[in-house]
């Protein structure tokens, strides 16, 4: 959930009254994950700050050419005069929306030339924005504001397929949650341990829970345990898989090592999918699997589709 005071409130009400349950998961530690969506929507609300004046002319410019339909086809004979076909159209964004803002700037900077050509020979576009200069606005936007607006692109794109994927309702969301947010920062050292060590009290939790007074065989007790089959070759076939394992875990003392020590499997199949994977490789690492199964089902965002995008609040009539 998001940091509305209201789930504050309701979490703290949670963990108070969960205390003295039975199996709380690492005693209610992470009962509360910040809305992904949310977070992000905080970034670039913070990033659209930082940069408005170049947006805000790009919005004028976008605001002059669909004010009215004879601006609209001066426009067009400029863009036919260039040899320019495109289907997109010039979107005017709302701007407590990011998304519609991203959709502005990735459209107006396809028109960067038709823009540039209007200032020089449209009189109506030139002198309207003399005019605003005149009384202490913005003036038309420039090639260096057009540059802004390719390289913000670029940036917000990362976020809105982000949040895209994130506000999904219909299927799992938090296994997407590391590749997208690997590709707008990418981890350091310092957050692969801080995973190593939370990933490795949630299994010794889970062992407690599941198997408190079951512990794996040795591999001598196992190699027996084998080696009392009624096929032969079964048993062959068993005991050298069982000496394979062995030399690749050489060292590990329980399943949590075997898993970090096994080899890493590709990425070379499109269609990977984290939980199919888990769900595949549950009998070789069946507590492991069971923490996979309960953290990687959990929804990264809780925001409907349409609000993911808002950076304004909710606002309530009066009736």
């Amino acid at each position: 959930m998001d940091n509305a005071s209201s789930n504050l409130t309701t979490i703290k009400f949670l963990q108070r009254v969960t205390t003295y349950w039975n199996w709380t998961v690492l005693e209610t530690e992470y009962m509360h994950m910040r809305c992904c969506a949310h977070i992000l929507n905080l970034i670039v609300g913070e990033g659209l700050k930082e940069i408005d004046a170049f947006v805000a002319r790009v919005r004028e410019a976008v605001r002059y050419v669909k004010f009215s339909p004879n601006r609209n086809q001066t426009f067009r004979s400029f863009m036919e005069r260039l040899g320019m076909e495109s289907k997109s159209l010039l979107c005017l964004d709302a701007p407590t929306k990011w998304n519609s803002t991203y959709f502005m700037l990735e459209t107006a900077e396809k028109f960067e030339k038709v823009f540039l050509r209007m200032d020089f020979e449209d009189d109506g576009y030139s002198s309207y924005f003399r005019t605003k200069e005149d009384s202490g606005g913005l003036g038309s936007p420039c090639m260096s504001d057009f540059q802004n607006c390719s390289a913000f692109v670029t940036f917000l794109r990362l976020f809105y397929n982000a949040t895209k994927k994130f506000s999904g309702s219909l299927y799992v969301t938090l296994n997407a949650f590391f590749d997208e947010i690997f590709v707008i920062q990418e981890l350091g050292k310092v957050m692969v341990y801080k995973v190593k060590d939370l990933l490795m009290k949630l299994y010794t939790f889970y062992c407690s829970i599941n198997s408190p007074n079951v512990q794996e065989p040795s591999g001598s007790e196992r190699t027996q345990m084998v080696g009392d089959a009624s096929d032969p070759y079964v048993m062959v076939h068993s005991r050298y898989e069982l000496f394979l394992e062995a030399e690749q875990f050489v060292g590990c003392s329980n399943e949590f090592e075997k898993y970090l020590a096994e080899n890493c499997d590709g990425r070379k199949d499109v269609n990977f999918e984290v939980l199919g994977w888990w769900k595949n490789n549950s009998s070789r690492y069946p507590m492991l699997s069971k923490v996979a199964k309960d953290v990687l089902v959990v929804p990264v965002s809780t925001v409907a589709f349409e609000l993911a995008f808002s950076t304004g609040g909710r606002i309530v009539d009066p009736f």
